[in-house]
């Protein structure tokens, strides 16, 4: 098993953020990780997301929304049949001190995941650069939002 996370504070309402993560259409436009993302975002709906991995390749990834509880948790549940692999993405969005602490933690697991992990590389720079991305976006939406 081989878990990454990270952590952004944001400053921006819970429902801004939630807002942005939940827009599967809008993810081309911020993030550089997950460069598109076919579907809907809800429980149990079925997505799958275009993943850059660390070589540049973009690798189609079908998931399920596991967890939808707005606007503080999403979770994406994706893998091989019979738990060879599975990956799972949680996605928290709380208030602090004003702002928001987004946090992202990538779990991936099973009999294969040495193997798959090998073939995509350290996460650890594409899930910070997730976080970088939607801290930007989201705070320069609130920004032109309040003018």
């Amino acid at each position: 098993m081989k878990e990454y996370v990270t952590v952004s504070s944001i400053r921006a309402t819970p429902e801004m953020v939630w807002k942005v993560l939940t827009d599967a259409t809008g993810y081309a436009e911020w993030n550089p990780e997950i460069v598109g993302i076919d579907g809907r975002m809800a429980l149990s709906e079925r997505i799958t997301a275009r993943v850059r991995l660390g070589s540049g390749a973009i690798r189609r990834v079908p998931m399920r929304v596991t967890a939808f509880e707005a606007p503080s948790r999403m979770e994406w549940t994706g893998g091989l049949p019979l738990g060879l692999f599975v990956g799972r993405r949680t996605f928290t969005v709380m208030p602090r001190d004003g702002a928001v602490e987004f946090r992202m933690h990538l779990r991936m697991s099973g009999p294969l995941a040495p193997l798959i992990l090998k073939s995509v590389g350290d996460r650890q720079p594409e899930i910070d650069r997730f976080s970088s991305a939607l801290r930007a976006h989201v705070e320069r939406h609130q920004g032109s939002q309040a003018s």
